[in-house]
């Protein structure tokens, strides 16, 4: 996905080091929740073995 043309806003970084499958869903969805609640969307999603990165903006 390419990020031309979009307003990076910011970045929430998750660290899923350790955690079950479980408690990664939670977390992804109340911070899926938080950054809707900003007006803002989720424009990229990385991922590492110990992190999960949104990329946040405005299209």
């Amino acid at each position: 996905m390419s990020l031309d043309g979009k307003q990076i806003t910011g970045v929430k970084v998750l660290n899923i080091n350790e955690e079950s499958a479980s408690a990664i869903e939670k977390m992804v969805d109340k911070a899926i929740q938080e950054i809707r609640g900003q007006g803002l969307e989720i424009l990229e999603i990385q991922t590492s073995s110990d992190y999960l990165i949104m990329i946040l903006g405005k299209c």
